[in-house]
């Protein structure tokens, strides 16, 4: 995807925002920093730049290892590297109060990123931090993107095409970066008639929405665009047509055919996960949308209701069987001089096993490692 490919790579690189860039450069990070703004402004990109020009591990806390948050921002990085705590849509987060306890707490620069400064959740954290509002680009700041980014494709295109693209954007760099890529795809040159397209997409589209034209749809072009402005990761897309794909589709054949697109799709996400190469998603986008719409054809189908993903719903159950874990890896790694999925493949059994033969003590094990009661009680099985 050219929002990978083409996604700054130093501060120096960000088109807009130059006083905010030159406040960063100069922040002494005495306080937590709280970066605000619209949903695809670059917040996200800005603070892993940030990152990458002053050379800090970057290191982000989401639900799953929020309860760890505190040991985490006390630590060095890797090889001593400071470690720059970043808590993206921190008014997502469930328990706020362990926020707030990380931001008293932190040894290492902490960055926070929300789209909902206004949010009442986040009342006594806006007092913690010192606060940068990213304001939406200028339609200019967008074109100047999308030149930067047709010249280096060899695309020819004239700039008053660009602009209604980056006016159809609405301030949204990744909407416009995307707009771009589905119009140019295969072409060497934009022509006034391919913006037809952006007449079609529509903004508010939800996986609901998205499942509704895939599974049920006889439309396979609305089918093949119903995941472009969706918000949800490839993966997830994915686990919700899986989940539902059955309970809609009738016939074997059509349910067989349907998941010999899907398991293809997989394939080429996954190998955007062990290879970092976004392009993959060429192919697995329309292998999940058009291919499995294509499966069903003309044939009838059960009107359901969508669930949720039982993947997802495990993943949450497990929660905290997998923080205990990492945070075991966390302490046993440096001593054991594996990596923290070593720990919890092979050591972890390991121990459960010398503890109920009693072959190690546990309060050797304690005092070693530094275990909490929780942990321990895990080893034990």
């Amino acid at each position: 995807m050219w929002t990978q490919k083409y996604k700054p790579r130093s501060l120096g690189e960000i088109f807009g925002n130059r006083k905010l860039i030159e406040i960063i450069k100069g922040y002494k990070w005495k306080k937590p920093l709280l970066i605000y703004g619209a949903s695809g402004v670059g917040k996200t990109v800005i603070s892993e730049t940030i990152a990458r020009e002053l050379n800090y591990e970057l290191i982000e806390i989401n639900e799953r290892n929020i309860e760890n948050a505190k040991n985490i921002s006390q630590t060095s990085g890797i090889f001593g590297k400071r470690k720059l705590i970043l808590v993206d849509n921190v008014d997502q987060i469930e328990n706020i109060k362990l926020v707030v306890q990380l931001l008293k707490e932190t040894k290492n620069p902490t960055l926070l990123i929300t789209s909902d400064l206004s949010s009442k959740r986040l009342k006594t954290i806006k007092t913690l931090c010192e606060k940068i509002q990213i304001r939406r680009p200028h339609t200019l700041t967008i074109v100047n993107i999308l030149l930067d980014i047709c010249k280096k494709e060899k695309i020819e295109v004239e700039k008053r095409l660009l602009e209604e693209i980056a006016k159809n954007s609405n301030g949204d760099i990744r909407s416009a970066i995307n707009d771009l890529e589905t119009i140019a795809k295969g072409k060497k040159r934009i022509k006034e008639e391919d913006l037809e397209i952006l007449e079609k997409r529509d903004r508010e589209t939800d996986i609901y929405n998205a499942l509704n034209l895939i599974l049920m749809g006889k439309d396979f072009q609305k089918a093949l665009e119903s995941t472009w402005n969706l918000s949800e990761e490839p993966r997830n897309i994915l686990l919700w047509i899986d989940e539902n794909l059955p309970r809609v589709f009738r016939g074997k054949d059509e349910i067989n055919l349907a998941y010999h697109f899907l398991s293809r799709a997989d394939i080429f996400i996954g190998r955007v996960m062990r290879r970092q190469y976004w392009g993959f998603l060429r192919y697995a986008n329309p292998l999940m949308t058009g291919g499995v719409n294509l499966a069903k054809g003309n044939s009838r189908v059960n009107y359901t209701r969508y669930q949720f993903p039982m993947y997802i719903i495990k993943l949450s159950r497990t929660k905290k069987e997998r923080d205990i874990e990492r945070s075991i890896g966390e302490k046993l790694s440096p001593f054991l001089h594996v990596s923290e999925k070593i720990v919890t493949k092979e050591f972890i059994p390991l121990f459960r096993i010398l503890l109920k033969n009693e072959k190690i003590d546990e309060k050797e094990l304690v005092e070693r490692f530094g275990l909490n009661p929780d942990e321990l009680e895990y080893l034990k099985g």
